[in-house]
């Protein structure tokens, strides 16, 4: 196979990193992800919006962690061994971190075989996906991170 024809056939596979928030699972391409944590000490930021969990200092650097169970519009989500914090980066190059309740697995998936969204999932704004890939067990909801990472009130 020649460089051009294996650049094309990875232009038609999306690797994506595959998560749950409450009983949507989500994912989001890779190449967004800087790393994945276990919780940290998050320290609480008065008069943020509500889906600010709050701040975490991640070597010596101030990372805002998103809960995206408020970001959702659903009840914040409770901390246990499971839960992940999902470094991002910012268009800005600041790092984010969004919070999520575990984090599955990373999938290959064709891009033909990606779905545009549903204007409404799950009571959701369609807004925050991109498109939604179907699997043998599920539906996952590839999150628009650009959209996820407006610091406005959702």
């Amino acid at each position: 196979m020649s460089v051009a024809e294996s650049h094309a056939v990875s232009n038609k596979n999306l690797e994506l990193t595959v998560f749950d928030i409450g009983k949507i699972t989500c994912a989001i391409d890779i190449s967004h992800v800087q790393e994945i944590n276990r919780h940290i000490e998050i320290t609480r930021v008065y008069h943020a919006p509500s889906y600010v969990r709050g701040v975490m200092s991640l070597r010596g650097q101030i990372v805002t962690i998103i809960d995206m169970h408020t970001k959702f519009g659903l009840a914040p989500i409770d901390i246990n061994d499971d839960m992940r914090i999902i470094i991002v980066r910012s268009r800005d190059q600041s790092s984010i971190g969004l919070l999520v309740d575990s984090v599955d697995d990373i999938v290959i998936a064709d891009s033909s075989d990606v779905a545009p969204p549903p204007p409404n999932i799950s009571g959701i704004c369609g807004t925050f996906f991109t498109g939604v890939y179907k699997t043998k067990k599920t539906l996952i909801a590839i999150l628009n991170i650009e959209e996820i990472l407006k610091l406005t009130e959702k």
